[in-house]
């Protein structure tokens, strides 16, 4: 399956080791996402996986924030919406923003 001409990712073949930011993914990749764990964010717009994937440090605030796999609704209705994977975002966010804490070791 195609959207803007750009390849969307399926439950077949979506693999969190080669998607990159952009990239489509069907309603069953969300779904399987979201079902794995209680989300951590959940709207009709935006859901995130529910554990976290890594910290960053946000810039507005320089503290520590857990960051989430995040997939932004961008066409179609349920059950046949397409998602975009924006990255590994603060909850609520859907842009990949933030810079990893200093490791000393």
């Amino acid at each position: 399956m195609l959207y803007e001409r750009k390849e969307v990712w399926t439950e077949e073949t979506f693999d969190y080791q080669k998607v990159q930011i952009g990239d489509y993914v069907d309603q069953a990749v969300v779904n399987n996402a979201i079902n794995c764990l209680p989300p951590a964010h959940m709207t009709s717009q935006c859901s995130q996986m529910g554990e976290p994937y890594s910290h960053r440090e946000d810039p507005e605030t320089g503290t520590l924030r857990a960051t989430y796999a995040t997939f932004k609704k961008v066409a179609g209705e349920w059950p046949n919406g397409i998602w975009q994977y924006c990255g590994h975002c603060f909850r609520g966010e859907t842009v990949e923003r933030g810079k990893a804490p200093f490791d000393c070791c």
